[in-house]
């Protein structure tokens, strides 16, 4: 009897293994199923089509360029455009002051790129009466180096104050910045509705190459005397403070504009090119 109810449970566990690899089966053949229908779903979608970056020549693009970037770090030797040296020690300094000329004359001698996108190249609102869109290209970025920030402007950049803000209320002096003008176009539309669907379809991707070489470096200082503070406390004399603090807008290469294009469709379709 119990070897019949043995060969009863092997019998039974069989069918049950038999059963469950077959609902494997099933559940695989289910699920491969949905994996090519998936598919042929997908391939069925339209695709985006895919954008080339416009390929440019003279003087929008080429490999001797460097390309400058608004907050990041500057060309290697940017410093040496300027007074103060970089050296954690009089040799270092030394040795550093030492390579001026020659790093200077290396960046005089190069060119530099610049790419501006939306909103730094702007659109501004379509003037019905002259029938043209005001069109406007930033003139100034930042880069940065171990003394800070450097301005580089292709515009009559002015060290002063960058204007009112909540920050400077009630303050007894300011902190000067570079102020540049824009470079202004007028952009002409046939009509309305063309300036309307304009904008529409392309303010947002405009985008400008701005070629430059070095001109003129700068500092601007602007100083202000400290006074001393004597305080007494616990029976000693403490002076806090004093001495002169530079509240200028800091150091300036003046860049000299070689070409500037702006155009829209991923660089593509040009709507203005101005050339040295």
């Amino acid at each position: 009897m119990v070897r019949n109810c043995l060969v009863g449970c092997l019998v039974a566990l069989a069918a049950c293994t038999d059963a469950s690899s077959k609902l494997q089966d099933k559940q695989k053949a289910l699920d491969d199923a949905k994996a090519k229908e998936a598919a042929r779903k997908d391939a069925a979608k339209p695709k985006a089509p895919v954008v080339e970056a416009a390929k440019l020549g003279p003087p929008w693009e080429d490999p001797s360029y460097v390309e400058l970037r608004s907050e990041r770090p500057c060309p290697e030797g940017f410093w040496a455009l300027f007074p103060d040296t970089p050296g954690d020690t009089k040799e270092e300094k030394k040795a550093n002051a030492a390579k001026r000329p020659e790093l200077v004359k290396a960046l005089r001698g190069k060119t530099f790129l610049v790419r501006l996108y939306a909103p730094r190249v702007n659109l501004k609102d379509y003037d019905a009466p002259k029938g043209a869109f005001p069109l406007e290209v930033e003139g100034t970025i930042d880069c940065t180096d171990s003394f800070g920030r450097v301005a580089v402007a292709w515009t009559q950049a002015k060290a002063g104050d960058p204007g009112n803000s909540a920050a400077k209320e009630g303050a007894e002096i300011t902190q000067n910045m570079w102020l540049a003008p824009p470079v202004a176009f007028s952009l002409p539309m046939k009509s309305m509705a063309e300036a309307k669907e304009f904008a529409s379809k392309h303010k947002m991707g405009l985008a400008a190459r701005v070629v430059f070489t070095l001109g003129k470096a700068e500092v601007d200082h602007k100083l202000k005397k400290i006074g001393k503070v004597v305080e007494k406390a616990a029976g000693e004399t403490l002076t806090i403070g004093g001495g002169v603090e530079d509240w200028g807008a800091g150091r300036l290469v003046r860049a000299d504009l070689k070409a500037l294009r702006v155009s829209i469709e991923n660089e593509k379709t040009p709507l203005i090119e101005q050339k040295e």
